[in-house]
């Protein structure tokens, strides 16, 4: 009876000791590298989310398509939201001039443009992809659309610009807002109403 109870005890503390496999001290070396690893794979990570970032693309150019494309059609206005998050704004202040009432710009394209009293818009020069013989486009109030019809030209305002709006910039006067983009484009936008002229063509919205 002694010895059985003998030898239970001594199996239970033979079976109480850690488990050792492999050589003396291959998991204290096999511990500092799962920590390297943890680490590596967790910049990994870290490094993936930044590069997918909103931050990372923060430019707020439109991907629409042009008129007559057989894929479906995008809008071709830019992200107002990233325009006002990444974009400098400009003081009104500094775009008044002595021709005219309202704030007048001059753009890389060569346009000038200018918001005057309650927010009407537009601009004056190469109207890229518009009718032959057009050099006015803009929004007046009472308008259901941004035009460059002959109409417009003659209720233009004399506004000369004497300061440009830079590339990655913007303007807000009387609740409207004009963008010179990154591209050199001209977008000016007032609610639903809001225009885009490219290098190479122009949108009207609404349509």
């Amino acid at each position: 009876m002694l010895r059985q109870r003998a030898a239970h005890i001594g199996k239970r503390i033979i079976a109480g000791k850690p488990t050792v496999t492999g050589r003396p001290g291959h998991t204290a070396k096999r511990e500092p590298q799962r920590v390297r690893h943890r680490l590596v794979t967790t910049a990994c990570v870290i490094g993936l989310a930044f590069v997918t970032s909103p931050a990372a693309h923060a430019d707020p150019s439109g991907g629409g398509q042009q008129s007559g494309s057989t894929q479906t059609a995008q809008s071709p206005y830019p992200d107002d939201k990233l325009i006002i998050r990444y974009y400098e704004r400009v003081r009104y202040d500094d775009y008044f001039t002595g021709s005219a009432a309202g704030v007048w710009f001059s753009t890389p394209l060569g346009l000038n443009c200018g918001i005057w009293d309650r927010g009407r818009f537009g601009c004056t020069g190469d109207i890229r992809g518009a009718p032959p013989g057009t050099t006015r486009i803009g929004w007046l109030n009472g308008n259901i659309v941004t035009r460059y019809d002959p109409l417009m030209a003659a209720q233009f305002p004399p506004g000369q610009a004497e300061r440009d709006l830079p590339p990655r910039s913007y303007i807000e006067y009387n609740g409207t807002r004009c963008v010179t983009m990154a591209d050199s484009s001209t977008y000016c936008s007032r609610g639903p109403f809001k225009f885009l002229v490219t290098p190479t063509r122009t949108w009207l919205s609404p349509p």
